[in-house]
C-alpha cells in the first residue's frame, strides 16, 4: 500500500509539474520567489468565471503592474468576471418574465379581494413594489439586512394619503398593498442573494434561473399547503402561535387610516417618539465622548434604552424575549467572560434554529394525525 501511496503522490507531481511548471518558473522569473507565492496562496484562482480574490496591497500592486502591460485596459476591467454570454439570461427573456409576474399578481389580487381593492390602487401597489424591491436589494448588499418592515410601513403611509379613509375597506386595502410591496422587496433581495452567491461560485445564471423556476412554482404550493396545515391543527393567533407581527401590521394600517384604535393615540404616539428621540439623540452624544484612555463612549450609554428594544419588547411574546435574554446571556458569558471563540456559539445557535424547525415538522404531523405525543 505504501508504494502504491509513494508512486500515486510521484504521479501527482510529474502530472501537475507538466501542466504548471512552465508557468510557476515564468511567474517566479517575472515577479520573484516570494512575490509569486504569496500571490498563489493569497490570490487563488478558481476555474469559474468569477474567482473571489482577497484584497492585498501586495497582490493589488503587482495585478496593477502586470495590466500596464496591456494597453486599453485598466485594473478594474481584469478584475471583472462574467459569465459567457450563452449562460446569461437575455434581456427579452427578463422582460417577459417581469410581464409575466406582473400580470398573474393582477389577476390573483383581483380574483382573491374582489371588490375590495381597485383595480389602479393594485397597479399602484406594484409600482411601489419594483421601486421599493430596488431599496431593499441595495440595503441587503450593503448590509446583509433587508429592511422588508419599514418597506411595507412605507406603502402602508402612501396608501393611506391615497385611499379615502372613510371607506370600509381602507384598512384591508392598505394591508393588501403593505404586503404586495414585502413581498417583493424580500423576494427580490432572496433571489439576488442566491445569484450573487452562484456569481461568486463560477455557477450559470441560467441554470439558477430556472432552478429559481422550479423551486418557487414548488414552494408556493408546499408553503400555501403547510399554511393550511397549520390553520387546521392550530388556532392561529392563539396560545402557542401568537403571530406579534401580524398585530404591530393591523395596528399600522389601523394608524394611518385613523380606523379601529382607542382615542388620542396620535399624541401618545408622538409624545413616546419625542421621549425616545431624545433619548437616541443622547446615546448618540453618549457615544461620541472620548474617554482619559483613547477610547470613544462614554460607560452609560449601553444604560440608556433604545425605542426599537422597547417596542420590540413590547410586542414580542415573552417566550421570545426570555429566550433572547437567555441566549445574550450565554454569548455574554462564553465570549466576554471566558474569552472564547464566537464561532462555536454561532455554530450552536444554528443547530438550535436547525433542530426546532425539524421538531416542530414532526409536531405539527404527529397533531394532524391525532397522535398523543409531547
Amino acid at each position: 500500500m505504501s508504494a502504491i501511496g509513494t508512486q500515486a503522490v510521484k504521479g501527482g507531481l510529474c502530472g501537475y509539474g507538466r501542466s504548471h511548471g512552465p508557468a510557476l518558473v515564468r511567474g517566479i522569473k517575472q515577479k520573484g520567489l516570494v512575490r509569486h507565492l504569496h500571490e498563489l496562496i493569497t490570490n487563488p484562482r478558481s476555474r469559474g468565471y468569477s474567482p473571489v480574490h482577497l484584497s492585498d496591497p501586495l497582490t493589488s500592486s503587482s495585478n496593477h503592474d502586470t495590466s500596464q502591460h496591456k494597453p486599453g485596459t485598466t485594473h478594474d476591467d481584469e478584475e471583472e468576471y462574467d459569465a459567457p454570454p450563452h449562460q446569461l439570461i437575455g434581456i427579452k427573456t427578463t422582460l417577459l418574465g417581469l410581464a409575466l409576474s406582473l400580470g398573474f399578481c393582477l389577476f390573483a389580487v383581483q380574483f382573491s379581494f374582489a371588490g375590495i381593492i381597485p383595480l389602479g390602487l393594485t397597479t399602484l401597489g406594484l409600482g411601489l413594489a419594483l421601486l421599493l424591491s430596488i431599496m431593499g436589494v441595495r440595503a441587503l448588499g450593503e448590509t446583509d439586512l433587508n429592511p422588508v418592515s419599514g418597506i411595507s410601513k412605507l406603502t402602508q403611509l402612501i396608501f393611506a394619503l391615497v385611499t379615502p379613509s372613510h371607506s370600509r375597506n381602507a384598512v384591508t386595502i392598505n394591508l393588501i398593498a403593505g404586503a404586495i410591496s414585502e413581498s417583493g422587496a424580500l423576494q427580490a433581495g432572496d433571489l439576488l442573494q442566491d445569484l450573487k452567491t452562484g456569481h461568486l461560485l463560477g455557477a450559470s445564471p441560467k441554470a439558477q434561473f430556472y432552478g429559481q423556476l422550479i423551486g418557487s412554482s414548488v414552494g408556493a404550493l408546499v408553503s400555501a399547503s403547510v399554511y393550511k396545515l397549520y390553520t387546521k391543527v392550530y388556532t392561529i393567533p392563539g396560545g402557542l402561535f401568537q403571530v406579534p407581527t401580524g398585530y404591530v401590521w393591523i395596528f399600522t394600517a389601523r394608524l394611518v387610516t385613523g380606523q379601529g384604535l382607542p382615542p388620542r393615540v396620535p399624541e401618545y404616539a408622538g409624545a413616546a417618539a419625542l421621549i425616545f428621540a431624545m433619548l437616541t439623540a443622547l446615546r448618540i452624544y453618549g457615544n461620541s465622548i472620548r474617554n482619559p484612555d483613547g477610547s470613544k463612549g462614554a460607560w452609560w450609554v449601553p444604560y440608556v434604552p433604545g425605542g426599537i428594544a422597547v417596542a420590540v419588547g413590547m410586542y414580542n411574546t415573552p417566550s421570545f424575549t426570555l429566550a433572547r435574554t437567555a441566549g445574550g446571556v450565554l454569548a455574554w458569558y462564553w465570549i466576554r467572560w471566558r474569552g472564547r471563540e464566537e464561532t462555536p456559539m454561532i455554530v450552536l445557535a444554528s443547530g438550535l434554529i436547525l433542530g426546532e424547525g425539524l421538531v416542530s415538522i414532526v409536531n405539527l404531523g404527529l397533531a394532524s394525525a391525532k397522535v398523543p405525543h409531547f
